[in-house]
């Protein structure tokens, strides 16, 4: 399985958004995956579960096949502390 790609990175002076940031961070496979729990695709969905997800991220048990890139890790933690904006 391919390694998750790093994600483009976002304008620093706008906001980190789930549609343009964050939503393209979820491969298929991850989507397929993760939907006995919840929809990645989701935004909703993912709000509910940032925290463990960035925690899974974190410490690369997510996704299952290859750890994010760091600088990925740290998009979704600044989406986060952003207040997880669509």
């Amino acid at each position: 399985m391919a390694a998750p790609e790093s994600a483009p990175a976002p304008d620093t002076t706008a906001a980190v958004s789930f549609a343009a940031h964050i939503r393209p961070l979820f491969r298929e496979m991850d989507i397929a995956e993760m939907t006995f729990l919840l929809d990645l695709t989701d935004l909703d969905d993912v709000r509910e579960y940032a925290d463990a997800i960035h925690e899974r991220v974190a410490n690369g048990s997510m996704p299952c096949d290859a750890p994010w890139p760091p600088e990925n890790v740290t998009l979704f933690r600044s989406w986060v502390d952003g207040g997880c904006l669509p």
